[in-house]
């Protein structure tokens, strides 16, 4: 049975095809959480902080506490994917995927129209941990710095990187795209989509950890 080229694997996992390809999937769930998700942020961290800042002030502890949770799962899990990472680097991007998957699949079972604060929370899990599975990226589940990154690319008149960050704006525009396109025929539902596309990336992962790195042979 032929078997994929490491060569390969490692050409294509030092492109930047996964960085869109999770750009991508953060985009798709970044438009699931603004149809379904209202008052809680899955993605948004800096809106979380600022609707908890508003909370806080006007003392409605009762919805300063669920963007409470929903910041605190952001937290515990990318600090956990992290050590996670750090601790078996060669299986960093598999492990992290596979708890995305995990936290998303999760919610499928209850997913609903408005998506409740632990569910919210899931979600959020479910983002910190794909921040961490590429060690040389710092996150993909925001677009503001890749944004600001473009123009001083482009003012400092360097086109090849300013496209890459195109191309990154792009992924996220086509994953919510996407997202918002699934929701329409799916609904709730859609939301297993993404759990899947996580899966599918976690697997590959391995088959890339497996391939580049394949177990040496006791002689």
């Amino acid at each position: 049975m032929p078997s994929l080229n490491p060569s390969v694997l490692e050409r294509f996992a030092r492109s930047p095809l996964p960085v869109f390809v999770l750009v991508a999937i953060a985009g798709h769930m970044d438009a699931l959480a603004m149809l379904h998700s209202k008052e809680w942020l899955a993605v948004y961290m800096t809106g979380n902080s600022t609707k908890l800042s508003q909370s806080l002030l006007h003392g409605a502890l009762s919805k300063a506490l669920p963007l409470l949770a929903v910041i605190a799962s952001f937290l515990a899990s990318t600090t956990f994917a992290a050590w996670l990472g750090s601790r078996f680097p060669r299986w960093r991007a598999s492990l992290c995927m596979v708890l995305t998957a995990a936290f998303l699949a999760a919610v499928v079972p209850n997913a609903s129209e408005h998506y409740t604060p632990f569910s919210t929370s899931l979600i959020a899990a479910s983002m910190g941990a794909m921040n961490q599975a590429l060690a040389d990226q710092p996150g993909v589940t925001f677009i503001t710095g890749t944004v600001v990154g473009i123009g001083r690319q482009l003012a400092a008149c360097k086109f090849n990187a300013a496209a890459l960050g195109m191309l990154r704006w792009f992924a996220w525009i086509a994953g919510a795209a996407v997202g918002t396109s699934l929701d329409f025929l799916y609904g709730p539902e859609a939301l297993a989509f993404v759990a899947l596309a996580a899966l599918v990336c976690a697997l590959a992962a391995v088959l890339h950890g497996t391939a580049v790195h394949p177990r040496q042979r006791v002689h």
